[in-house]
Parts: C-alpha cells; structure tokens; sequence
C-alpha cells in the first residue's frame, strides 16, 4: 500500500479492496497456470508437425529436472516455440525413465506423436544413446505404433550457442 500511496494514492480504495490472502493467491496462480496450459494445448492442436527439445540437469537439492521445449508448426507455417513442462526425475535418470516422463508429458498436452519430426537432446548418454537413449526410444514408439513420418534426432544442439560465443575468433 506505501507504493500504491506514492503511484497512485487516487485508486488507493480499489486496492484495499483485492484480498492478498495466501490461499487467494495461491487460486490465482493455479487459475493463470491452467489458462497458460488450456493456450499451449489449444495452440499445439493446429500443429502440422512439432519438435521436442529435452535438457536434463540436476538441481541444487541433486534432483534431476528434465525440461521440455516444443517448437510446432502450424499449416499456415506460424512457428510457435514454448517451454512445455519441467520434470522432476526423483529416481534414477536413464533413457527409458527420461522417455517415460516426455510420453507423460505428451498425453498431458494432447500432442499427436504422428506429428513429431524431431528430438533434440544434450550429449549425455541418457540421452544419446542408439538401444535405450532418450532419443532413440521416441523414434522406436512411434515406428512402433505405425507413424511413418521420419523422426530427426539431434544432440547438443541446447548447448552449443555458448561454446560458440565462447569459440569465435577475435
């Protein structure tokens, strides 16, 4: 109120009016988080064709997180890039968990796996690898429910930008 008395002491009553008690703001934010989701899924329904780019890291409390990004494309060639989701991966982090965490995330948002055109991953083993990595098991899924579209795989790409600042010559 000491800032609303300094900006705008005229509408200082429409202000002492809003309840700031936690558990209103704690229903705000779930009502903004649900509308940014019901957008994102709204948004992601008219894609032609998507990619998912995967990063897994460990927090401060050694709590794997996977964060998911999508870039889709719709018919009208509108390119929409979004952060989807962050996962925590409390157990253990191998390719078939990280797998099953974005096959989670993907009946969450609605996503059409037919649709899928790319995984981009960074270069960990988890990720990479040919038999169980985080990359391959998608290319693996889709061929085996029948979705002929080609699946790209590519690592290290989230990373590269800056080892390439840091490489460029002077």
């Amino acid at each position: 109120m000491v800032v609303i008395d300094s900006l705008c002491p005229e509408k200082r009553s429409a202000f002492e009016s809003v309840s700031l008690s936690s558990r209103t703001v704690c229903r705000r934010i779930e009502e903004m988080s649900d509308s940014v989701n019901d957008s994102l899924k709204n948004c992601s329904s008219n894609f032609d064709a998507f990619s998912l780019a995967l990063d897994e890291s460990t927090d401060m409390k050694d709590t794997a997180q996977l964060a998911i990004f999508i870039r889709g494309v719709t018919a009208a060639l509108q390119v929409y890039e979004e952060f989807l989701q962050l996962v925590p991966l409390h157990d253990t982090t191998p390719g078939q968990d990280i797998f099953d965490a974005v096959l989670q995330c993907v009946k969450q948002h609605s996503l059409d796996l037919s649709r899928l055109v790319c995984v981009t991953t960074n270069g960990a083993p988890a990720m990479t690898g040919k038999k169980k990595g985080a990359a391959s098991l998608p290319v693996r899924h889709c061929e085996a429910a029948g979705h002929t579209q080609p699946i790209h795989k590519v690592h290290c790409i989230i990373h590269q930008v800056p080892v390439l600042q840091v490489c460029q010559p002077y």
